[in-house]
């Protein structure tokens, strides 16, 4: 099993803007930064042309409206989101209580929760399954992980081939360029490349093809 993620979210405790009514949308930037470029859920990562991220309202407007505990605008209940995790998760909040977040079986973790991971683990393809009842529910009911799983492993695998040509390419730059390493790092780089245009383009087309 590989792990469902690197690292938890971590929200600023000062955003940049201080919006009101419906901007929250000016929080977008500090929460694309703070969400490391990642979909609070998914963990698919704001770089691949598969989709536009969204501000989603962890616990959903209508509750917010109906209970004035917090503003639209709050930002410790903004999460940066991939639009299919964001329309999934909707408006669904089955504890109709905007301070009860989940009843350990149903609802929701905030992602920058650190236990949300575990409620998730990734097959060595990069899928996402589900570790418990909760996670159970947000993978089929409200995310639709079970759904989206060819292109999410698509999404796992170019982040991980991605981060392995950075990587090598850094240290190609550290290398002599007539040495036989730099010759063979080179090719070992160029056979990446090419696995990235391939996933890329079964992305593309996959998300061209719904």
């Amino acid at each position: 099993m590989e792990k469902f993620r690197s690292a938890a979210p971590i929200r600023r405790r000062v955003p940049t803007y201080n919006p009101t009514g419906e901007n929250w949308g000016q929080h977008k930037s500090d929460l694309k930064a703070d969400f490391n470029s990642r979909c609070g859920y998914c963990d698919s990562k704001d770089e691949f042309r598969h989709t536009y991220f969204e501000v989603d309202h962890f616990v959903p407007k209508e509750f917010i409206k109906r209970s004035m505990t917090i503003t639209l605008t709050h930002y410790e209940n903004l999460v940066y989101s991939c639009k299919f995790c964001n329309n999934g998760k909707s408006s669904k909040w089955p504890s109709q209580h905007d301070k009860v977040f989940n009843d350990g079986t149903k609802g929701f973790v905030d992602p920058c929760d650190s236990t949300y991971e575990s409620h998730f683990y990734r097959t060595p393809e990069g899928g996402i399954m589900w570790r418990t009842e909760l996670g159970r529910w947000m993978h089929e009911k409200a995310f639709k992980f079970d759904e989206r799983q060819a292109a999410i492993k698509l999404l796992w695998n170019l982040d991980r081939i991605d981060n392995l040509i950075k990587r090598l390419s850094t240290h190609l730059n550290n290398l002599h360029i007539a040495s036989t390493q730099y010759a063979t790092l080179k090719v070992k780089i160029g056979d990446l490349a090419y696995s990235y245009h391939r996933y890329h383009s079964e992305l593309i087309a996959y998300y061209n093809s719904i």
